[in-house]
Order: structure tokens, then sequence, then C-alpha cells
């Protein structure tokens, strides 16, 4: 009990703060010394170190850090409550969390884009075009180096990275060294992509949202940035067989839609620079106002899938058909019951006594009824619905007028054009399997010599699958597939720093290098730096110590924290990514083989900003 009373004394007395004579108390109080920031830090730095861990011990890396944010802001209003301030740590909390609502905003609609074209097929599209070119791995290598590096600034490095790891892992399946190489080209050219856009990094967009640089000067270090991908390239090169990999004949198509949210996309790129720019005005509010455009096209895109699903219960996924599929065969007796029994497709046919006289094997399958059992009764409802009931087949044998028919089918029906009174329609069968089917079904009547109907065909289409993909474009689904966990990192590295910073450590580090050691060393340590410990957290860092730095060094800071992490595999989230995704062939050991390369178009980079845009310093 003595013990524990003494380490409440200690942590409740304001003995162990300093503050310098003659300041405000919110302005001067140190706490670096103090008990409460020495929690502060160990808690961070143990935090922290379970985030490169988050592929080995499956511990997502939001958890530990917003733990360790809600925990160290405990800390601050303590250490402020122990010498009577109760209003410090709440506006300094409230100004970190507005910093995090920027980022936040901006990051959510973003991803949404993403998700969105994603779903349209866009990326799968570009991978499937570049894997049927034929091309060899080393040209391989080069497009999606060079398609890293131009995609980066708008759809960031993340996407980018994972897009054209597709892309190499698909042309070198079973080429290990191949796909090694490849991912760490992909992995630099993404980063150095990044660095010369608000939208190719989280660093470099918030260094725009903070106004430390326009949007345009960013195009400034797009030279440096080249070069930081340009020369490990050439080196990497000439470790790469000039083979060609085997064919591939995978197609995919766009969906609707996909080419006008590319367009809103960047119509929404365009509304954020111009909040900034010309309003004033707060980039992420532009991105919401962009969000809204993909909203309302995304109820446009609904309405007309849905239209077309009126008639088709797959939603637009195929074309109409304005022909009964038997159609060329219905008038032909003979040719269309022997044609009947193959027939891919699940078919029957009912007499004028509305008996069932064909039953093929498809309809077997669909409908677990064997032909033996159905063949010669009026069963043909029994697959489909729990009591006897007019089908489709029914309908149209009786005569039934448009109308009647659409009250059987609650308006989800269309006539087909070419054949008189065959109709097509679309509709639910819950109990044809666990899930239940969709399907699309046609109805036509068999007509003799004298053009008197004698039965009718039914055939019937499985359509569960397209209906499931097509139905999958909404908005709300699009923003619940962001990436919550990394939206939920930032929350909990923002604050873990903003409260580190009330404790007065991110004044002491800014003063040993900004003052000790120079600018220009100073922001070429924050990139190795950002290559260890990641480089949100210490461009945020940066950002909160605001160093009295000229324009050219705040470009060099940008540029160092957005392509140093390229120097380890854990540097950054796009290097993070592809080991995931290429697990046992690009590894933290391959890339480290290759450090050295990295590290000298690193170098490169920072010396050719020095000199191109030196009048900036």
């Amino acid at each position: 009990m003595k013990i524990i009373f003494t380490i409440i004394a200690i942590l409740t007395s304001p003995a162990l703060l300093w503050a310098s004579e003659g300041s405000t108390v919110a302005a001067a109080v140190d706490f670096t010394s103090s008990v409460y920031g020495y929690l502060g830090v160990m808690l961070f730095v143990l935090a922290y170190s379970l985030v490169p861990l988050e592929n080995s011990i499956h511990l997502r890396k939001s958890k530990p850090v917003i733990l360790a944010a809600g925990i160290i802001w405990i800390l601050v209003a303590l250490a402020y409550n122990t010498i009577g301030d109760t209003h410090t740590a709440h506006e300094a909390i409230k100004h970190s969390l507005l910093e995090y609502a920027e980022l936040f905003l901006f990051l959510l609609a973003a991803m949404t884009y993403i998700n969105a074209l994603e779903e349209r097929n866009v990326f799968q599209a570009l991978r499937v075009y570049l894997v049927s070119q034929g091309y060899s791995l080393r040209k391989i290598f080069w497009i999606t180096g060079a398609l890293a590096f131009v995609i980066s600034p708008i759809a960031d490095n993340l996407t980018t990275a994972l897009l054209m790891g597709a892309v190499v892992m698909a042309v070198g399946a079973g080429n290990k060294k191949f796909v090694a190489l490849a991912c760490i080209n992909i992995v630099v050219a993404a980063n150095a992509g990044g660095a010369f856009s608000p939208f190719g990094d989280i660093t470099t967009l918030m260094v725009w949202q903070k106004g430390k640089v326009a949007f345009g000067e960013f195009f400034a270090i797009f030279i440096p940035s080249l070069i930081n991908w340009l020369i490990p390239a050439v080196f990497m090169n000439f470790a790469i067989e000039n083979a060609n990999p085997a064919a591939n004949d995978e197609k995919i198509k766009l969906k609707f839609g996909a080419l006008r949210i590319m367009f809103l996309f960047l119509a929404t790129i365009f509304t954020a620079v111009s909040f900034h720019n010309f309003l004033h005005l707060p980039p992420a509010a532009g991105m919401m106002l962009g969000l809204g455009y993909l909203g309302i096209f995304s109820f446009y895109v609904k309405k007309v899938e849905g239209r077309e699903g009126k008639y088709d219960s797959i939603l637009g996924q195929r074309p109409h058909e304005d022909l009964h599929p038997l159609y060329p065969l219905i008038n032909r007796k003979k040719g269309l019951f022997k044609f009947i029994q193959d027939y891919p497709d699940p078919t029957f046919v009912i007499d004028n006594d509305h008996l069932v006289t064909h039953w093929n094997t498809a309809m077997e399958k669909l409908s677990n009824v064997e032909a033996k059992d159905v063949i010669g009764t009026r069963r043909h409802w029994f697959p489909f619905y729990k009591r006897e009931r007019l089908i489709l087949a029914d309908l149209v044998l009786e005569n039934f007028s448009k109308e009647q028919i659409g009250k059987h089918y609650n308006g989800h029906h269309r006539a087909l054009p070419n054949i008189q009174h065959a109709y097509e329609t679309a509709a639910f069968f819950p109990d044809l399997s666990d899930e239940g089917k969709w399907l699309s079904i046609s109805a036509a009547p068999i007509k003799d010599e004298t053009g008197g109907v004698i039965g009718v065909v039914e055939t019937l289409r499985d359509y569960t699958k397209h209906k499931d993909k097509a139905s999958q474009f909404d908005l709300m689904k699009r923003i619940a597939r962001a990436e919550w966990d990394t939206l939920l990192f930032f929350y909990g590295v923002i604050l873990c720093v903003g409260g580190l910073s009330e404790f007065g450590y991110l004044g002491l580090v800014s003063g040993w290098l900004y003052t000790g050691l120079g600018d220009t060393i100073a922001n070429s340590l924050v990139g190795v730096l950002s290559a260890i410990i990641d480089n949100i957290p210490v461009m945020f860092a940066v950002l909160t110590m605001d160093p009295e730095m000229s324009h050219g060094q705040w470009l060099l800071v940008t540029l160092t924290a957005g392509t140093g992490g390229s120097m380890l595999a854990v540097g950054s989230a796009a290097g993070v990514a592809l080991m995931g995704a290429a697990r046992g062939t690009y590894t933290f050991g391959v890339h480290l083989k290759w450090a050295p390369v990295i590290a000298l178009g690193y170098v490169a980079s920072i010396l050719c900003h020095l000199f191109i845009n030196a009048k900036s310093f």
C-alpha cells in the first residue's frame, strides 16, 4: 500500500514539472522531464513497435495506437490538472481532432472513388490488358514501374502498388526473381510518384492541407522524384532476363458508368484544389462535395441497372435478347423436340392440356426433379412454388394478355417482339437452393403447319451470380469498403503525436534537428527515419514542430518523407501491402539486398532538388 500511495503521490505532484519564469502556464510548462511525459513516450514506443509486426502477430495496426492515443491524452490532462489548468488540454485535443477530421474526410472520399472504380472493373481491365499484350519480362518491369509512377499521384501509392503487383504476379507466375524485382521497382516508383502530388501520399496531403506547399508547387520535385525511381530501376533492369511469359487470354469488360466515374474523380480533384486555392476553404470540404457527385451518379446507375433488371433478373449484365433462345426451331416440331434434350439451358414443353411432354437434362439438374416424375403431369410448377399456380408457360398457352401476365410477375416482364405472344420475365425462387436462385424465363407458343398452337416451350437461365455482382454498386457499400483500419490508424498516430507535442518533446527534437544539424541534413534524416518508423508520424511531427524553413526546404522534406520509405520493405504502406500480396516471394530480405542502389537514388534525388530548385532555398 505504501508503494501504491507513493506512485500516486509522484503522479499527482507538480514538483516534477518545470516552468520558465515570466511566461503563461499554457505556453511555458515543460513536461518533458515529468513522469507523465516519460510514460507517454514509453507507451507510444510500445504501441508503435507492434505496427510492423501486424502480419506476424495478426493484430491490426490501428488497435495499439488508438489505445495509446487515449491513454496519452489522459496523461496530458492529468499533467495539466496538477498545475490547476483544466482548459489547455481540452483545446489541444480539439486541435488534434480537427487535424484528423480534415484528413479523414479527404481520404474517405478518395477511397470511396477508388473502391467504385475497382467495382466497375477499371483496375481489373487495365491489369488484363497489360497481361494479354505478350510483352517480355523486362518490358513488363519498365511498364509497371512507369505506370506506378504515373498512377500513384492520383490513386495513391498503396492502391497503385497493389494494382501493378497483381500484374507482375499474373505475368511472372513461377518466376520468383522477376516478381521480387518487379515488386521492389513498383514500391520505389509508387512512392516516388506519390511524392510530387498532394494525392499521392498521406505526407504530401498533410503538407498541402497545412498550406506549406501550394498544389502547383509540388511539381517542382517531379524531376528529383523521377530520378529517385530511375536510378535503382536501371540497376535492377540488368538482373531481369529478357524472356517472354506465357500468353493470357482473360477478358474483363468495364461495367456501366466506369468512364463517367473516372471523370467525376478528376472533377472531384479539381474541386478540392479549387476549394483550397480560390475559395480558401479546406480541401476536405471540396472532396466531400465530390463525394456528392458520386452519390448522385450512383443513384442514376442503380436506376439504369434497375430498369434493365425489371425485365432481366441480372440487372443488365447481358444484352437483351429480342428472340426466344429456341426461336429458329420453335415452329419446326421435329427439329425442336430433337434439340431440346441436349440444349444447355433448362427447358421443358407443355401441350395444349398443360401436360409436360419434354423435360431436358439441364431442367432436371436445375429443379432436382427427374423427367420421369413430371412428364405426363401438370406438375411443372412444383420445383418453383409451394402451391400450385399458373407459371409463364401456362399463361402463354392460355393467351393471357400482357397486363394479366404482369399481375403474376409484378410487372417484371416484357413481350418478345419477333414472336407473337411470347414473353420474357424474371423472378427469384427461394426454394431452388439454400440461398435461392434468380431466373430469367422465356416462353413461346409452338404452332403446327396451320398456325394453331399445340404447346408452349419454356426456357430458363440462372443469373444469380450475375445479379449479385450487378447489385453491388451502392455508394454506402463503397464507403463501407474504405480502409477503415488505415483511417483509424491515422487517428491514433495524429493524437499520439499531438499528445507528445503537448509534453514538449517535439520542441526538443525540433531544436536538436533543425537548429543543431541544419535544415538540409535534418530533412534528409527525416526520410531515413521514415524508412524505419513510417513516414506518417514523422511528417506529422515535423508539421507539428513547424520549424522556420524556406520554401525549398519544405519541398525537400516532402520529397524525403515520401521517398525515404522505399529503402526498406516495411518503410511504406506500398511495401507492406506487396509483401502480403506476394508472400514468400517479395520479402524484407530480398528488398534489403537492393537497399544500397535505392539509397543511391534517394541521395541523387536530394542533390538534384538542391540544384534545380536552388532559388527556392
